[in-house]
Order: C-alpha cells, then sequence, then structure tokens
C-alpha cells in the first residue's frame, strides 16, 4: 500500500521547479537586459585576445556575471557600465568586489 501511494504522488504530473543554485541566470531589469549588447560586445573582445579556446564560454560567463550584479542595484550599475569604457572598468567601478579566492566580496556601497 505504500509503494502505490509513493508511486501516486511521484506520478501526479504536478511539478514545482527547482530554484536556486543551478546555471539559471538572476532576473535582471529591462535596464539591465538592454546592456546586453554592449556587455557580450567588451567581453568578446577581451577574451579573443585572453581566452581564444573559450570565447563564447567566458562572454556567456561575464555576462551573466555583469546582469546578476546589475538585477541588484539596477539604476547604479546599469549608468555605471553604460558609462565604462572597458572591461577593466565595468569590474573595478561597477561591479561587487570578488576577493582573491575568487567570492563576492561586500557590495559596494
Amino acid at each position: 500500500m505504500k509503494w502505490a501511494l509513493l508511486i501516486l504522488v511521484a506520478c501526479s504530473g504536478k511539478s514545482t521547479p527547482v530554484t536556486g543554485g543551478g546555471s539559471n541566470p538572476p532576473p535582471t531589469s529591462s535596464a539591465c537586459e538592454a546592456l546586453r549588447p554592449r556587455v557580450e560586445e567588451l567581453y568578446r573582445a577581451e577574451a579573443q585576445v585572453k581566452e581564444p579556446k573559450r570565447v563564447e564560454g567566458a562572454v556567456a560567463d561575464n555576462t551573466q556575471m555583469v546582469l546578476g550584479d546589475c538585477a541588484k542595484d539596477p539604476p547604479r550599475i546599469s549608468a555605471c557600465v553604460r558609462d565604462a569604457k572597458s572591461v577593466a572598468e565595468i569590474e573595478s567601478r561597477c561591479l561587487r568586489p570578488i576577493d582573491d579566492e575568487g567570492t563576492e566580496g561586500n557590495d559596494l556601497p
């Protein structure tokens, strides 16, 4: 009887999306999403020099990082990224700092 109930529950046809973790990017605002072409362009140029064997992956990873940070403070970060002239400027002025271990540091004020 217990197995029948377990199978019935497992096969009920209802599923709920798994949230958290995984590779799903965080939701972004329209102001942040509007930055995507510019961010991809800047990171593509950098990746072609620094990571030529992994250009698409590097562009996707870095774009997701920028848009993820932007989603946390769209007005400030989107304005900063729009004004930035280089990847170095985006990373030093606009994004949350990353410590020596590659983890995110404290949020910018």
